[in-house]
């Protein structure tokens, strides 16, 4: 059964409706549209209709694998929307490698086939793992959802969206432009140039199924089409009015010391890295003991932000107040759990879990460090989270936010692409200066 049988013919036929009433504005986008008869449709638009007709949600976060992921029940699907010109089988990009160019460039630079394939489908797969961490999702059941545009119709299509099979890789053709490669289940074609892997889509292939063909009525003149609805509603009153709901206040953390710019051997993620607790103690610290390191001048420019009566750029002063060293709160995970968390140590320095091996857990699970206890209390492990491991991984922040601003105990918590929270804290100090 593909993903598409399993949502009712309700929500079938309304997100189908969408592609149409996009499709017949295409001239709006494309003025070219309404001669050549393809119609325009944007990959946003069909992510937003994608969540909004399904009821489900849209977890891409930045070069992420899965656009959206829905819930059958226990059952929770990655899906990656994907749309382009012509039904005809070709390669189209499915991962953008640039940030690792430096670990890929010797494998083409030694005209080495079969160790760039294989590198190649590495980071492939740890990506696609660590996204299946992310949202606790299956690795056997996500799907790419594509819609392709000819003239005067969609077609809309499922593929399967697996894992690279590493031991059934095959290199097929290299040239000083690009690499041919197949696990015999999927063909890869990886480009130079923008170091972009790119996947082979086609209707005859054995894990692809055509859901709809749709035909698209293309408006000669949308101006006017919307001219006149835009009048009637102005006619009849019903017209949109913006409502006082505030964007979305996001809070960034990174995953590394901001002031040295570096993951710490044994603290923040790497707590579980350190000494034992006890001097003279041969037990090593608790498997996977973690925390968030937080900058101190962080909460200069955020002070309420966790909660609009604690100013926590005074800690001190909340100490003295409360006679909690802690501010507790409920951190709702990507993947559905939700941990009791605290902001905790001196000056609010860190985002933790009680024990700090909940949130390190799934922090260092996502991130691939299967192991995360020294072996000797002696001895540091040499399995520890490191800024290059953040890169390979794309990310090295997570992001914070409220869903109801009447429960701001209530937070929620996900990843943040490389270099968000960098970004993040020269908008603020540009801000405040």
């Amino acid at each position: 059964m593909t993903v598409w049988e399993r949502y009712d013919e309700e929500q079938r036929n309304s997100y189908e409706e969408y592609l149409k009433m996009y499709g017949a504005l295409s001239a709006l986008f494309n003025q070219k549209a309404s001669r050549t008869g393809a119609p325009y449709l944007d990959s946003k638009f069909q992510e937003t209709i994608y969540a909004r007709c399904f009821n489900s949600e849209d977890v891409d976060i930045g070069n992420t694998p899965h656009d959206i992921r829905s819930e059958f029940g226990d059952d929770k699907i990655g899906i990656g929307i994907k749309t382009w010109l012509s039904s005809r089988p070709s390669f189209q990009k499915v991962m953008q490698l640039k940030s690792l160019r430096g670990e890929i460039d010797p494998f083409i630079d030694a005209n080495d086939a079969e160790g760039l394939a294989y590198k190649l489908s590495t980071i492939k797969n740890q990506r696609l793992m660590t996204d299946y961490k992310r949202l606790g999702l299956h690795e056997t059941t996500n799907v790419y959802h594509y819609v392709t545009r000819n003239r005067g119709r969609m077609l809309v299509s499922e593929t399967s969206y697996p894992l690279v099979d590493l031991d059934n890789l095959t290199p097929d053709k290299m040239t000083n432009k690009s690499l041919l490669f197949s696990d015999g289940y999927k063909k890869y074609k990886f480009t130079y140039s923008d170091h972009e892997i790119w996947m082979y889509f086609g209707a005859d292939e054995s894990d692809t199924t055509t859901l709809s063909e749709l035909p698209i009525d293309i408006l000669k003149d949308p101006f006017k089409f919307l001219q006149d609805a835009f009048r009637n509603y102005h006619k009849s009153g019903d017209l949109y009015v913006p409502d006082d709901t505030k964007p979305i206040d996001y809070l960034y953390l990174p995953l590394y010391s901001y002031q040295r710019k570096d993951v710490l051997p044994s603290s923040g993620l790497n707590a579980w890295n350190g000494s034992p607790k006890t001097k003279g103690s041969t037990t090593c610290r608790p498997e996977g003991e973690a925390y968030i390191p937080i900058p101190k001048e962080l909460w200069q420019y955020k002070p309420r932000w966790v909660d609009p009566s604690i100013d926590m750029s005074n800690y001190k002063a909340y100490k003295q107040e409360t006679g909690e060293s802690s501010v507790k709160i409920n951190l709702h995970m990507p993947d559905g759990q939700v941990f009791n968390a605290l902001f905790a140590q001196s000056d609010f320095k860190g985002l933790q879990t009680k024990p700090q091996s909940i949130l390190g857990a799934w922090i260092l699970n996502v991130l691939g460090v299967n192991k995360p206890i020294r072996e000797r209390y002696d001895l540091p492990s040499d399995h520890a989270v490191t800024m290059n491991l953040l890169q390979q991984i794309g990310y090295d922040s997570v992001k914070l936010w409220h869903k109801a601003p009447t429960k701001p105990r209530d937070i929620w918590i996900d990843f943040a692409e490389y270099g968000a929270f960098e970004r993040y804290m020269k908008k603020l100090k540009a801000k405040h200066n």
